[in-house]
């Protein structure tokens, strides 16, 4: 007889000790259940538009490019694009160097830079382009007919997405850019 109570007395331990949490804890389950009862709240309610959808890298999109003209020396007309062609950064995608612009991914304030060599007696004439219209100018030429000019160039713009931004002749006649040493750059504030 006290086996038998001995036994129930252990099965009524025992099954005292299985039926209860091991750990006072939550679990992972149960943390995942209420985050994402967290973000679904955040959500519906609209708190921080697309901060709960969305992480942080997502949202805050780096948008940067810094490409080369390469090859020789390129003599450009009126108005012809000059082409930057050696990518070598191009983060968020925005710079096209088939054709030699930049498109904006996304709306926002941006900062451009390019710099043009010129060959040995010649100059450059060149201007950052906004969708068609001039917004900021150098004038890269030297007095010594011996040696070569480098000049760059600066300029802050307000785009919106889809706006296109490139680097064009902006002289009547003829100018020359040495490719080796001509870059062209941005990014978005």
């Amino acid at each position: 007889m006290h086996s038998v109570v001995f036994a129930v007395g252990l099965g009524a331990i025992f099954g005292t000790i299985s039926t209860e949490k091991i750990s006072p804890g939550p679990s992972l389950k149960s943390f995942r259940d209420d985050y994402d009862n967290v973000a679904k709240t955040c959500e519906a309610v609209g708190y921080v538009k697309n901060y709960c959808k969305y992480n942080q890298f997502k949202r805050n999109i780096v948008i940067a490019f810094y490409a080369q003209a390469k090859g020789s020396t390129q003599t450009l007309r009126e108005r012809q694009t000059v082409m930057f062609q050696d990518v070598n950064l191009n983060i968020g995608g925005g710079y096209n160097a088939t054709k030699g612009f930049f498109n904006a991914p996304k709306s926002g304030v941006y900062v451009f830079e390019w710099t043009i060599l010129t060959p040995q007696n010649k100059y450059a004439y060149t201007s950052l382009v906004l969708n068609g219209k001039r917004k900021a100018y150098s004038y890269c030429h030297n007095n010594n007919h011996s040696l070569r000019s480098s000049c760059s160039k600066m300029t802050v713009v307000k785009m919106v997405v889809g706006d296109k931004a490139w680097i064009d002749n902006n002289s009547r006649s003829l100018t020359s850019v040495s490719a080796e040493y001509s870059s062209f750059s941005g990014f978005m504030l």
